[in-house]
């Protein structure tokens, strides 16, 4: 064939495996006949690596033949006179112009790749506020590559009232830094929050003693009175303060997460996704106790109908003031039924395992407790 043209082109059947057509007039250009569509391109021998190359030009009828020639040309001009390659420079490039945006056009690619496939939902309803409130406002306009240790310095600098968020909006830029660099939109270890030191977490070490929780279950029990409180709430708070799970496991347990045959809980999905939760025999009475409703999956039903409870921490301030531990949160609950388990002789290990946290380091600030 002396010259690629249309008719060529044309008269070319699609086949069940591909084929390339070449033009003898440059070398290296030719359309290759897939199954269900034609593409042009241009081999070449790399003049970088030596190695064999093959570009894509553009499928055929999104360009025509001369066009798919005039940039055939160039390619050969790079690979021949400058010896350059053209796929190493359309990587540099495209590099380019990844480098060139903006961090809010950044964050919104971080969200879809990383974000929303790593975390999970309640994580990502809890970051949403520190997202908007602090992170866009301060980055929004900054080139996403020019972003300096110093920026970061000055953004915790000016988060420096609010410390605890400071230190959970470091975290979630530094991760974003990282997958900037993995994704090349910017040099490799330039993650500007590296050597930026974080505010340690304040850990709150409440766990409640034998006395206090006897005041606890004593005022469960008198606000299980009708009128006071929903009984589906004060179950609510025995199983976590039974078991050790966090509020948002409990309040979204189906019945159908409940083995009793087993005496455990077996949930599909967590913080630290799935896992299986014995039940001691507290917590199986509060379970059997609980009413059940035919149209309604959850164990703790809401207002509305097949819903489960969200709203209990006003509820659990009445019942925190009248047991006389006012400095008391739902989450220390978790605590205590953690430290009770350490003070009865069961391993930190299996401590961990039960309450179901992913690195046992988390677990070690009960160790003391030993």
């Amino acid at each position: 064939m002396p010259q690629l043209t249309k008719a060529a082109i044309d008269r070319s059947p699609n086949k069940a495996k591909d084929y390339i057509i070449w033009d003898d007039m440059i070398a290296g250009f030719g359309c290759r006949i897939y199954p269900s569509k034609k593409t042009f391109i241009y081999s070449y021998r790399s003049p970088i690596n030596k190695k064999s190359s093959c570009i894509k030009i553009g499928v055929y009828g999104s360009i025509t033949v001369d066009e798919a020639r005039t940039q055939a040309k160039k390619f050969a001009h790079s690979v021949q006179i400058e010896k350059i390659d053209p796929k190493e420079l359309k990587k540099a490039k495209q590099v380019e112009a990844q480098q060139s945006i903006i961090f809010e056009e950044f964050w919104r690619v971080f969200t879809e790749k990383y974000i929303k496939q790593h975390h999970k939902l309640s994580t990502i309803k809890r970051d949403v506020s520190r997202i908007k409130n602090y992170i866009l406002p301060f980055f929004a306009k900054k080139s996403i590559a020019d972003i300096e240790r110093r920026d970061i310095i000055a953004f915790k600098d000016s988060m420096a009232h609010i410390k605890g968020n400071c230190t959970k909006c470091l975290r979630l830029l530094s991760v974003a830094f990282n997958q900037a660099e993995l994704w090349e939109y910017r040099p490799q270890n330039t993650n500007p929050c590296r050597g930026v030191p974080k505010t340690p977490d304040k850990m709150m070490e409440r766990f409640l003693n034998i006395e206090e929780l006897e005041r606890l279950e004593k005022t469960l029990s008198e606000r299980e009175r009708p009128g006071i409180a929903s009984n589906y709430t004060i179950d609510a708070f025995r199983l976590i303060i039974y078991t050790g799970c966090r509020l948002g496991e409990v309040l979204s347990l189906k019945w159908e997460d409940v083995d009793f045959n087993d005496c455990c809980l077996r949930l599909k999905d967590s913080k630290t996704g799935k896992r299986t939760i014995p039940l001691n025999e507290s917590a199986m009475k509060v379970l059997c106790n609980v009413q059940k409703q035919a149209d309604n999956p959850y164990v703790f039903c809401g207002n509305k109908t097949g819903t489960h409870l969200v709203a209990v921490q006003k509820t659990w301030e009445r019942i925190r003031k009248q047991a006389n531990i006012p400095d008391v949160r739902i989450h220390d609950l978790r605590h205590s039924f953690a430290s009770f388990m350490i003070k009865n002789g069961v391993n930190i290990f299996e401590v961990s395992k039960l309450l179901g946290h992913a690195d046992i380091k988390t677990t070690m600030r009960y160790a003391h407790l030993t």
